[in-house]
């Protein structure tokens, strides 16, 4: 085997005493991808960083090695001139990556600025040949265009780009793939593979071990700074050693319902035994929508029993959330209505749906973007329970209570700002909001989408579980299959802006019938 690109050893790095990464040790060939995984704080990314110079903690190694640098003894200067040329990182959100202002041919043409005498002309031609190589359409006029004017594979690709314009040889992807639908998920894992195939080194960062199975060699399985587990991907995969891999590996929603127990000493839950009753918990008929020349939504209509969950599952920009909006009546169809409870929802003056709306709740992505910096945990359940006439805690007190347990958070977690609590506790605290008015509908819009797969496993069998309690609807809104597949009691696919598909959960992962849902299917990341 050739000689490794990057060599690890006893690698530690510190923030003000508290220690990220913890004593760990690798190589990275060649032609050669490595997985780091684990959850959010296991030292994933710090570890990453460390590989350029930009832990912002204090590392000390014995030794830490980058394409043939001692990265232990390199200054800024050093580090800026193996930046892009020998190491380089593809970034998660290209939005954001990526200045809405400026052409992205230009963004990605500035690495060669530092790095060369290049004319303008020249970068502008090395610009168009690097996203010719990872298949951008058209490269030339993409590279005219900014972010905001381009698809979201198209910005995936140009952040590709950006990475390989200095032709380094080795390439990070930290969580490169997280909250992409099937379809650009798979496109990102095939750039990856293609550079790996090239003879480049890729160093994948990532909590999905389904994602990791598609493109990893070897594994390394990270918690609280330390490795715990490494070895090729389907040893560690096919054969774990380590208890927290297999709870991991668990944590990969299955399509069925796992009802795991949530906490000490409760049992598992029941099968859906809720009946379908004659009128639908909540009806869309025919929505369409339009900003300008562009169709969002195309006459859509679906049904959602009560009791039951309908998932809607469709790449970026089909349209789910634009859907979502209309039926919460935050966005006013051109066209078209939507029944709750058999009751006439939108388009209504909100004065007319007040006391409707109370049945209707809405969980989003973002909990702690949806909570009011200013209030606590407590705070924010009783302006739900009051319908927004309190803030006084102390009123609703017991109510309040009762939904912590309700969603298993401890009740001394009412005093603490949102700010305070994990990921998972914030995304329980946005279900306990949404059930503070005993809704008969809750929309969900990616919900799981930004949770590590452990916690993510809980909140969905705590959705389960609170349904079976509750006989609440769920409208479930996300890009990622395995999770609609998991929570759906039926389905319906969305692509550009029209239902394609629609039906029971099992007749649609099992036998679809429209092209466009087998090719999302078969772009799903699966376990070997």
């Amino acid at each position: 085997m050739s000689e490794p690109v990057i060599v690890v050893e006893n690698l530690n790095v510190k923030f003000a005493g508290s220690t990220a990464v913890d004593g760990i040790s690798f190589t990275l060939h060649p032609g050669r991808a490595l997985a780091l995984v684990g959850e959010s704080g296991s030292g994933k990314s710090v570890t990453a960083r460390s590989l350029l110079g930009l832990s912002g903690g204090s590392v000390t190694a014995d030794r830490l090695q980058i394409c043939g640098h001692n990265a232990l003894t390199l200054n800024d200067c050093a580090w800026q001139q193996i930046r892009g040329t020998k190491i380089s990182m593809i970034l998660q959100d290209a939005l954001m990556a990526l200045d809405p202002l400026r052409p992205v041919g230009r963004e990605i043409g500035d690495a060669l600025k530092s790095k060369g005498s290049l004319s303008k002309a020249q970068r502008a031609q090395k610009v168009a040949q690097v996203l010719a190589s990872v298949r951008m359409p058209d490269p030339e006029r993409r590279a005219k265009q900014r972010s905001t004017e381009l698809s979201g594979g198209m910005r995936q690709r140009a952040l590709i780009a950006q990475a390989l314009i200095g032709d380094p040889q080795v390439v990070i992807a930290d969580e490169a793939t997280t909250a992409l639908d099937s379809q650009l998920t798979a496109l990102v894992l095939d750039q990856l593979r293609e550079l790996k195939n090239q003879g480049r080194a890729v160093l994948m960062i990532s909590h999905d071990l389904a994602q990791v199975a598609q493109l990893a060699d070897d594994i390394a399985v990270m918690r609280l700074g330390k490795i715990v587990e490494f070895g090729p991907a389907a040893q560690v995969l096919g054969s774990p050693q380590h208890e927290y891999t297999t709870t991991l590996l668990q944590a990969i929603p299955s399509g069925v319902p796992r009802f795991a127990p949530l906490s000490a000493g409760s049992v598992p839950a029941p099968e859906r035994t809720a009946p379908t009753q004659a009128v639908p918990a909540l009806r869309v008929n025919h929505v369409s929508k339009s900003f300008g020349a562009h169709t969002a939504v195309d006459d859509v209509s679906f049904e959602v029993p009560r009791g039951k969950t309908l998932g809607i599952v469709g790449e970026s920009g089909s349209g789910k959330t634009t859907t979502a909006r209309m039926v919460l009546g935050i966005e006013k169809p051109d066209s078209g209505q939507v029944e709750l409870l058999g009751r006439s929802f939108v388009p209504q003056r909100e004065s007319n749906r007040r006391q409707l709306r109370r049945q209707m709740g809405a969980i989003y992505q973002n909990a702690l973007g949806s909570f009011d910096p200013r209030y606590s945990v407590a705070q924010l359940l009783t302006d739900a329970l009051s319908f927004g006439r309190s803030k006084r805690s102390g009123q609703y007190r017991d109510e309040v209570a009762h939904l912590l347990e309700q969603v298993e958070l401890d009740s001394a977690l009412g005093s603490r700002n949102p700010v305070q609590l994990s990921g998972g506790q914030r995304q329980r605290l946005a279900i306990a909001r949404a059930l503070a008015a005993k809704p008969a509908v809750l929309i969900l819009d990616e919900p799981v989408s930004a949770l590590d797969v452990s916690v993510q496993a809980t909140v969905l069998d705590l959705l389960d579980r609170i349904q079976l309690e509750t006989g609440t609807s769920y409208l479930f809104i996300s890009h990622d299959l395995s999770v609609i597949e998991h929570m759906s009691d039926f389905v319906a696919v969305m692509y550009q802006g029209r239902i394609v598909e629609q039906g029971p959960t099992e007749q649609i992962f099992g036998d679809p019938q429209q092209d466009y849902t087998k090719l999302l299917l078969s772009a799903m990341p699966r376990l070997r």
